[in-house]
């Protein structure tokens, strides 16, 4: 029997791994744009009859696709780690697709790729980054200069930190795979269905849960981000992100999405407004590619943090 403890470890690294080198899964192959296809199709049926009609009927589709998504991988988790645990090629084979459902889950690479990719177009080609900055934000960007499509970036950058790297990192650590597949479950809905407009009543409960789901893996990126920005920026880049936090948290009415954005302005010395919405920070430096470049830097600290700290919460359970 191969050690329980070896085979999450070899399932992380093989997804970090995956990251790495190949990036995302091909479409046709992905988990969560079947995720997003499959609520697209349901989406059509929520917004008929009344307010409390159209809030069962999203709390029907949320759980119907956690259901959908999360307990077959369930399943496969715990009967294929006892089906394969006493044969080398099964547990291969048992470790790779586990890698690969983790990775669809996640992304650390992919989300640099796509910051340094709009941001290179923000400099030559402000149309193409309009339209390659849907990959980060879903806000309007029709009419966005340089500096906030480069605000954009960075934004989605902290959210993105927390949303996309630390929270379905740590559901892997305490719940394995399926954990990290049932957060981005309740993560997509929530992108799809979470705003106050007509999709209000219908997507409430996908917004709350998703608050629900990123309460403690937000509040824990806190340090991590903190530490990132005193070894990127220096002490008073640390200290004017705390600073931030404090007074600019609740610009955003989110209960968590305003914590790395309030962190992210004061670290990077910058405000970054959403128009009719808010403004964060009361930095005045412009935003550059320098900014977009030290906002990474901070990810890729708090993404290393993160990994280390699911080792740790592995080897307890392990222990438990």
């Amino acid at each position: 029997m191969f050690s329980w403890l070896l085979v999450q470890i070899s399932i992380l690294f093989v997804a970090l791994a995956l990251d790495v080198f190949l990036g995302e899964p091909p479409a046709v192959a992905h988990p969560v744009v079947w995720m997003g296809k499959i609520g697209t199709i349901l989406e059509r049926g929520l917004y008929g009859g009344t307010a409390s009609v159209q809030r069962l009927k999203g709390v029907a589709l949320a759980i119907g696709l956690i259901v959908t998504f999360t307990v077959p991988v369930a399943l496969f988790q715990w009967l294929g780690y006892q089906i394969a645990s006493g044969n080398v090629v099964l547990l291969l084979g048992y470790v790779g697709l586990s890698a690969y459902l983790l990775k669809a889950s996640f992304t650390i690479f992919t989300l640099q790729k796509e910051a340094i990719r709009v941001t290179d177009l923000a400099y030559t080609d402000i149309d193409g980054a309009r339209l390659h900055l849907r990959a980060l934000v879903s806000r309007e960007r029709l009419h966005l200069d340089r500096e906030r499509v480069l605000s954009s970036v960075c934004e989605s950058v902290g959210e993105n930190t927390v949303d996309s790297v630390v929270s379905p990192l740590l559901f892997f650590a305490v719940f394995g795979v399926a954990g990290a597949l049932c957060y981005r479950v309740v993560n997509t809905l929530d992108s799809m269905l979470g705003y106050r407009d007509h999709r209000l009543y219908a997507g409430l409960f996908s917004a709350r849960l998703d608050d629900i789901f990123n309460y403690l893996p937000t509040r824990l990126a806190i340090v991590p981000m903190l530490l990132g920005f005193r070894m990127v920026s220096g002490k008073s880049a640390c200290e004017e992100a705390w600073h931030v936090l404090k007074t600019d948290r609740h610009k955003k009415s989110a209960v968590n999405s305003g914590i790395p954005v309030a962190l992210f302005a004061g670290g990077l010395g910058v405000t970054l407004i959403r128009s009719s919405s808010y403004e964060i920070g009361d930095g005045r430096d412009n935003i550059t590619r320098a900014t977009v470049n030290r906002a990474l830097s901070v990810m890729l600290i708090t993404s290393m943090f993160t990994v280390s700290l699911v080792v740790l919460l592995l080897c307890g359970r392990a222990l438990t």
